[in-house]
């Protein structure tokens, strides 16, 4: 029970899919710590989730192939399809962590930019520039290996955001939420979502699975290493931020090769 109870949270906090975990969160979960400590716990199933959203833009694929739209349409619309499915979290995270970083002089300034729930121009500029990029390497990647892409890449994206909660130091200081989803996240958690992710991988790109991994790696490091010289920590932004930016640099090693 407890297993299908942190699927579908994992599933109601990472998409707009209507996934309520057995009743309202207010119901489930009596307190803050009860919270977090439930959501670490379905971290695991990030990685499920992303193959969950990846099955859903196949399927799309396949209904709009039956139509006789113009390529440049047709990933448009799967785009536009794989922002919505997760209400558009983790661009927020984006646009929120560029605006920070551009407009902070130091810590207590980007920490509060990025809390700011407006979006500033440098947000918007990097967000339709990041969008634009998807759409150009979805045109780009070969038919050959478009829709096992579609499949895999938003899990892989979603691994990213265990590994860098997990090896990351949160950035604020108080009592957050996000500082007590890395408290409770462990080992645990850590190494079966990399299961999780490892088996597709394989299976569906072989030894170019070892490319988009280290991609991935070499992402989560330069983030938190920026990060961590920046304001000491990530937040939920940066995660969101990483998922999209992990994304993007997977799109682009697949077209490379």
């Amino acid at each position: 029970m407890k297993i299908v109870k942190d699927l579908f949270l994992a599933i109601s906090f990472l998409t707009i899919l209507p996934f309520a975990p057995f009743g309202q969160p207010d119901e489930i979960i009596q307190n803050k710590e009860d919270l977090a400590e439930n959501f670490a716990n379905s971290m695991i199933y990030f990685p499920f989730v992303g193959l969950l959203i990846g099955a859903v833009l196949v399927l799309f694929n396949h209904l709009i192939d039956y139509l006789s739209f113009s390529s440049l349409l047709n990933n448009a619309l799967i785009l536009l399809i794989w922002v919505c499915l997760s209400g558009g979290l983790h661009l927020d995270g984006f646009t929120d962590m560029v605006d920070g970083f551009a407009g902070g002089n130091n810590k207590d300034d980007i920490l509060r930019i990025m809390k700011d729930s407006a979006i500033g121009a440098k947000g918007a500029i990097a967000l339709f520039f990041i969008l634009l990029l998807k759409f150009v390497l979805l045109g780009e990647i070969g038919l050959s290996i478009k829709l096992i892409t579609l499949l895999f890449i938003p899990a892989l994206s979603r691994w990213s955001m265990i590994a860098a909660a997990f090896f990351g130091k949160p950035a604020y200081s108080e009592n957050s939420m996000g500082q007590q989803f890395m408290k409770y996240l462990g080992k645990k958690e850590l190494i079966l979502s990399t299961i999780i992710i490892i088996i597709p991988g394989i299976i569906l790109f072989k030894f170019l699975f070892l490319a988009l991994l280290g991609i991935t790696i070499g992402v989560i490091w330069l983030l938190l290493k920026y990060c961590q010289g920046k304001i000491g920590g990530i937040t939920g932004d940066i995660l969101g931020a990483l998922n999209e930016i992990v994304e993007l640099c997977c799109l682009l090693v697949l077209c490379l090769f």
